[in-house]
């Protein structure tokens, strides 16, 4: 018996710490199981905070009215260009160079196919001779054809032609005005009044020419345009 006892308790002990060891074991295992983290990884696909914020700033508002595109204005407007009628330049005509225009305008324009008053369309460029030069006298009075018919056409109605002039300046683009020669536009309304029935009328204009004489007295050199 003695020596059985012997032999048992060895076996007995090395059981005893086999089972210890394998409880513990067991409790280290079951503790890892529990065991929660703290904090989770985020996942990839889900945005984050400023990611969010930074979307939802990009995104147009419902109640924040859009604003239409805007059209590029120019900065400078188109500059004015010379008219095909002559538009006056706001440069002022010396009076004296107005009243000789004014006067020529007058005479030129000016017939009366009344009986008894002027003999022939000539007539109105003999009266303007007192406000021309020589030479541009002895062209107005050089009849052509279509003065001629409109003169017969006076006389059968026996017309009173007349003038009023209602503008006068610097033609545009034209030099300004110096001490001794001027460019002048006339603009006119030719009224023609006959003996029966109502009176017609037409808008003109004529340029001139205008140079001190040596007598000082401006005088029409040339019709530029006639």
């Amino acid at each position: 018996m003695p020596h059985t006892d012997r032999q048992r308790r060895p076996r007995t002990a090395g059981t005893v710490a086999l089972l210890a060891a394998s409880a513990l074991l067991a409790c280290v295992g079951i503790a890892l199981l529990t065991h929660e983290p703290s904090s989770a990884p985020r996942s990839a696909s889900a945005p984050t905070a400023a990611a969010t914020r930074a979307a939802s700033s990009t995104e147009p508002s419902d109640s924040a009215p859009s604003r239409p595109a805007e059209t590029p204005s120019s900065s400078t407007s188109p500059s004015p260009t010379a008219a095909s009628d002559g538009a006056p330049s706001a440069t002022p005509v010396p009076e004296d160079v107005a009243t000789a225009a004014h006067r020529f305008v007058l005479a030129w324009t000016g017939h009366d196919a009344r009986p008894g008053k002027d003999g022939s369309y000539d007539d109105a460029a003999r009266r303007a001779g007192a406000y021309v030069s020589k030479d541009l006298a002895e062209q107005l009075t050089t009849t052509s054809a279509g003065s001629a018919r409109q003169w017969q056409q006076w006389t059968q109605a026996q017309a009173l032609v007349a003038a009023e002039i209602s503008q006068l300046a610097v033609p545009d683009g034209a030099p300004a005005p110096t001490a001794d020669t001027a460019w002048v536009r006339v603009w006119y309304r030719l009224t023609i009044t006959p003996a029966a029935g109502k009176p017609s009328g037409t808008d003109e204009q004529v340029a001139l020419k205008l140079q001190r004489s040596q007598a000082g007295t401006w005088l029409v050199t040339a019709l530029p345009e006639a």
